[in-house]
């Protein structure tokens, strides 16, 4: 396994992980000198960090529709959007 590359997932992972908790200490270091109170600055950069890490990581990824979701929900003549009136003027039931 080690002559082979990671995948770009892993690599994503890796660069979040790292990327994310670079920029959290230098916040939270950033503030504990501000505050005068580096416990609670490094606290705050940690979740930070952390927030950035998750987000860094999973930004590229799609959503998986939930399963009451549908994708393409058409009316039933198909030309109008859900809620407004038809071509007749008429309203669906709400």
């Amino acid at each position: 396994m080690a002559d082979r590359g990671p995948s770009p997932q892993e690599s994503r992972s890796r660069m979040g992980l790292g990327v994310g908790l670079a920029l959290g200490m230098a916040i939270g270091v950033s503030l504990g000198s501000a505050l005068q109170n580096w416990a609670l600055g490094i606290g705050i950069g940690m979740a930070i960090g952390i927030a950035l890490s998750v987000a860094i990581t999973s930004g590229g990824t799609s959503r998986r529709p939930a399963e009451g979701e549908a994708e393409d929900e058409e009316s039933e003549d198909g030309d109008s959007l859900p809620g407004e009136p038809d071509a007749d003027g008429n309203r669906p039931p709400r």
